[in-house]
């Protein structure tokens, strides 16, 4: 039998009942439940927020290092306080012109389908221009481009799918082997019926118009432009594992006991090129020192060299990486696990419910049954 707490909500005297019923339920549970599979998929999450990371901070380096076409990186993820679809980075010059860009760093068989993310994105940043304006850049926006950012082995994909849809996206591709950044125009299979000639040589010329910037300095700067990665550590969407990063790349090490200060993380998280507000910064550490205590990565210190220790026996970045991982995976898996165990609880104690009801209901029948006998004779 599970030795398992009965709720509260378990009548006297069916303990023994709840915990028979219980087990019998997450027994059987637990042995279809597929854990190697959900460990993979885990691992797949973990490689594909690094690799939309990764690109993230490819497209925003040269903006934040320097200014093609006058353009300068100001934020990551516009919108996101609001809880709404949202670009992934806001580029903006001085003539008031806005770039709003989303990485994608894999495109689906159906590419349509990011089409259409992009189109939803853009209808949001319209309505929401206002508050652009107002909350991040303190100026007007006289006019607005979007972008799409893959790896160079999707570009002609998803530019060629672009156009076909007669949408009016601009794509960026980036090389990681060469850390370069450039346009991606690719030819259409397909015309649009929207174009406004019928030669194919101008529908060509009108079709470079629309999938390159209006600012032609900026085309001529991105064309194979370097480019790097690291400056996007800290994306507040991004999941858990991949902020706790952070704590890796800022700890140090004290008589073999990885540790941190609270003031560590605050300075790396400064130091990163999203321009967060200083609340925003302090939230974004509270958060992820709180999430590093519940996947048992980090805990309080009762030393004074440190603020907190790293949960590890290791010190090296790239070991508490894999353990970083390692315990997240787990504590997802342990996560699952739990939200079995209260859907069996609520189970037997559902089903001793309905025969508590039943017993009730078949003990009255029988007492009526027999006053009605009685009266008969």
């Amino acid at each position: 039998m599970t030795n398992v707490d009965p709720p509260d909500s378990v009548p006297v005297g069916q303990e023994t009942r709840f915990r028979g019923l219980y087990g019998k339920c997450i027994h059987n549970k637990l042995q279809k439940f597929p854990e190697q599979s959900k460990r993979e998929d885990l691992r797949e999450e973990i490689d594909i927020q690094q690799a939309h990371r990764k690109l993230i901070s490819y497209s925003i380096f040269p903006f934040s290092q320097g200014s093609p076409g006058g353009y300068k990186f100001v934020t990551a993820e516009p919108l996101e306080e609001l809880e709404v679809p949202n670009f992934d980075f806001l580029l903006w010059n001085l003539d008031g012109s806005v770039i709003l860009g989303e990485a994608k760093s894999s495109i689906p068989s159906n590419a349509t389908t990011v089409v259409n993310q992009l189109n939803k994105r853009k209808e949001v940043a319209e309505v929401y221009k206002e508050y652009l304006e107002r909350r991040y850049l303190g100026s007007e926006i006289n006019h607005m481009e979007f972008v799409l950012v893959t790896y160079v082995q999707h570009g002609d994909k998803i530019a060629r799918e672009i156009i076909e849809e007669g949408e009016e996206f601009i794509t960026w591709v980036v090389d990681a082997h060469s850390d370069t950044l450039l346009i991606r125009q690719a030819r259409p299979q397909s015309f649009p019926d929207n174009l406004e000639s019928e030669d194919p040589d101008e529908m060509l010329s009108e079709l470079d118009r629309r999938h390159t910037h209006d600012v032609r300095r900026l085309n001529g700067e991105l064309d194979r432009v370097g480019t790097s990665f690291g400056q996007a550590d800290v994306l507040p969407t991004s999941i858990i594992v991949d902020q706790l990063r952070v704590i890796v790349q800022s700890r140090r090490v004290e008589d073999r006991h990885p540790c941190i200060d609270h003031r560590d993380i605050v300075e790396y998280v400064s130091n990163s090129s999203f321009n967060y507000s200083d609340g925003k910064i302090d939230s974004i550490v509270t958060d992820l020192v709180e999430a590093g205590k519940r996947i048992n990565f980090l805990c309080e210190w009762d030393d004074n060299r440190a603020d907190y220790k790293i949960v590890s026996n290791y010190t090296a970045r790239d070991d508490l990486e894999v353990v970083l991982e390692n315990k997240w995976v787990e504590w997802r898996i342990e996560n699952m696990k739990d939200a079995l165990r209260e859907d069996c609880k609520e189970k037997a104690i559902s089903e001793i419910d309905q025969q508590q009801d039943l017993a009730a209901y078949g003990g009255g029948v029988i007492k009526e049954n027999v006053e009605s006998n009685e009266t008969d004779k």
